[in-house]
């Protein structure tokens, strides 16, 4: 039998899964486990099955985002994505060559891409076993949130790993996988979100929405502004999709709060390796942090105090209206329209502490701007990290002018990797060759 990666492996062999039972539709219930009972996907052929794996899809997604509690989990996208990039510091031995850029592919926590492999595997099991063994209602709906999901899987792992990336093809029984380039795998995320499109048509109003956001965050990554912007227009400002998590240690619990506010592994990063934004000394009240109350790490380093997840069980933000307001904006300062900074100004003015921006004039700073209130608007949301590489790909940056750069605080200086890459378990997979290339 051929042997791939623990990640993929989970995805595509039948192994044992926790089941969540969906007792409710309120966050707790969703991903509290309510049953210790697990399941396989032989003994999933049936209504119920297809609806336990629906739940544990939608979990894993949680999972991929902000990671879940316990000593063995990997952490979410959204921390590791943050480290690489300039959002947060490592406070924690041992998880330096992430924050330093010099990346170990068989060191913690590059674990993440396990996350990758649970949650995409899940999400196809769980669409296959729905049309296989339908609901009695709402069934389009389910399918159109699962299609969705599996979308926004693709398009944030393109958006913060290497080029060339492997993705188990889905068939039981076959432990095999396809590679495909960050390009490919845009494609592939676009039609998950049409499909979602498809089946939410015009009355499952915030799937649609969800799906309208995430293919316009795929057309901004492959340089359509434009027709990013056009396919937001209807998203209202009040829309909000969040992963969900729970208070219970027995259920999905939100690793973000854990790792940056309860055990202090983490902190809040200002100014970092000079090119880094000041999210702390800023004290833009976008970023719930309090740079005045600073607290040693694991590691003996000063950590500011960080709210912005501040229980086991906080929300966090997939997809949002604000975020296509942003879309429209960057789309608004690509065509020369002036109005991108009322579009800007129109979000500030919803938020207490926020002043008017006025028009840097130049070019380049225009761009610095708005980039910068994408940053502050979306911190910790694994958006960051994808928008640097756009910085340097599309706006013809160097990478020692974007990322964090000289001297790292802990010693030695920043290494030069832009992009995160799949674990060492990844090298048992005879299907991949490893990373086409790095580039940002």
């Amino acid at each position: 039998m051929t042997i791939l990666h623990d990640s993929l492996r989970r995805a595509a062999a039948a192994l044992p899964l926790a089941v969540v039972l969906l007792a409710a539709c309120s966050p707790d219930t969703l991903v509290d486990v309510q049953t210790p009972d697990i399941i396989t996907v032989d003994q999933a052929q049936s209504a119920a099955g297809a609806q336990a794996f629906r739940t544990s899809a939608i979990g894993n997604f949680a999972r991929f985002v902000g990671g879940d509690q316990g000593g063995t989990s990997p952490l979410g996208i959204n921390l590791t994505s943050g480290l690489v990039g300039d959002e947060i510091f490592s406070a924690r031995a041992g998880t330096e060559h992430m924050d330093n850029r010099s990346i170990n592919f068989s060191t913690f926590p590059i674990d993440t891409w396990t996350q990758v492999g649970r949650a995409y595997g899940t999400l196809v099991r769980a669409i296959n076993l729905i049309n296989a063994f339908p609901p009695a209602t709402g069934k389009d709906a389910q399918l159109a949130e699962l299609e969705a999901l599996k979308g926004y899987v693709l398009t944030i792992t393109a958006e913060n790993y290497c080029n060339g990336l492997p993705f188990w093809k889905g068939v039981e029984g076959e432990l095999t996988s396809e590679n495909l380039s960050t390009t490919e795998v845009y494609t592939r995320a676009k039609a998950q979100f049409d499909s979602a499109l498809t089946l939410a048509g015009t009355t499952n109003a915030n799937t649609r929405y969800l799906a309208l956001v995430g293919k316009a965050r795929v057309l901004l990554n492959q340089n359509d502004k434009a027709g990013a912007a056009a396919l937001v227009a209807e998203v209202p400002n009040t829309f909000a999709y969040n992963a969900q998590f729970s208070k219970s240690s027995a259920g999905i619990t939100n690793t973000i709060f854990e790792w940056l506010i309860d055990t202090r592994n983490f902190g809040a990063s200002d100014k970092e390796g000079g090119n880094g934004l000041d999210y702390v000394t800023s004290k833009d009240p976008r970023v719930k942090v309090n740079g005045d109350d600073r607290r040693r790490g694991q590691d003996g380093t000063l950590t500011p105090t960080l709210s912005q997840y501040p229980t086991l069980d906080a929300p966090v933000p997939v997809s949002t209206g604000i975020e296509a307001r942003l879309i429209e904006a960057e789309a608004q300062l690509a065509a020369n329209n002036p109005a991108w900074l009322t579009t800007l100004n129109a979000l500030r003015a919803g938020t207490t502490g926020l002043t008017p921006l006025v028009d840097p004039v130049t070019p380049d700073a225009r761009v610095n701007m708005l980039f910068r209130e994408r940053a502050f608007w979306m911190y910790l949301t694994a958006h960051r990290l994808g928008d640097m590489r756009r910085l340097v790909r599309q706006y013809g940056r160097g990478r020692e002018a974007v990322y964090p750069t000289g001297a790292y605080f802990k010693g030695g200086v920043y290494g030069t990797d832009a992009v995160m890459i799949p674990s060492q378990n990844e090298q048992n997979n005879p299907d991949y060759p490893g990373c086409t290339d790095k580039n940002p």
